[in-house]
């Protein structure tokens, strides 16, 4: 019987990529969400310079990832 969490063929670089994208995605929102509680006026713009751009960049990199990805041969 074959492990369903680990697919037939992983592509690593895809993997990669989505785990950077993943990276840039919590690093981000974490950065934000410490901005919250951060009562100066500098706060808004770490939160839109660093903290959007990490976000920005995590999610064009996921969608760069994905839309790279060459389509599998469907099995039927």
């Amino acid at each position: 019987m074959s492990d369903l969490t680990q697919p037939a063929e992983t592509n690593p670089r895809l993997v990669r990529r989505l785990r950077l994208a993943g990276l840039l995605l919590t690093l981000g929102l974490l950065i934000e969400a410490a901005t919250l509680f951060w009562s100066h006026p500098t706060a808004f713009l770490v939160f839109l310079l660093l903290g959007g751009a990490l976000v920005a960049a995590g999610i064009v990199l996921y969608l760069l990832a994905i839309a790279a990805h060459p389509a599998g041969t469907a099995q039927t």
